[in-house]
């Protein structure tokens, strides 16, 4: 007859629940900050597409060679 171990103490269960809630809200945690990215991502094109900045010409944005002249 093979003898069982002895069941874990109270202090061991509490602090594996407490360990395991800490996982759980790490990952909702983490879970939300994709989501909010993802968010920017999706509506930060448009935001600075019609941004007051942009439309008044402040922006500094030139592609190619000509350095921002068009002559």
């Amino acid at each position: 007859m093979v003898s069982r171990p002895p069941p874990p103490s109270p202090e061991v269960t509490a602090a594996q629940d407490r360990a395991e809630q800490r996982a759980v809200a790490a990952e909702q945690q983490e879970a939300q900050q994709a989501s909010a990215r993802m968010r920017v991502m999706r509506t930060g094109g448009l935001r600075l597409l019609f941004s007051p900045a942009r439309q008044q010409g402040t922006t500094q944005n030139t592609l190619g060679s000509s350095g921002g002249t068009y002559l």
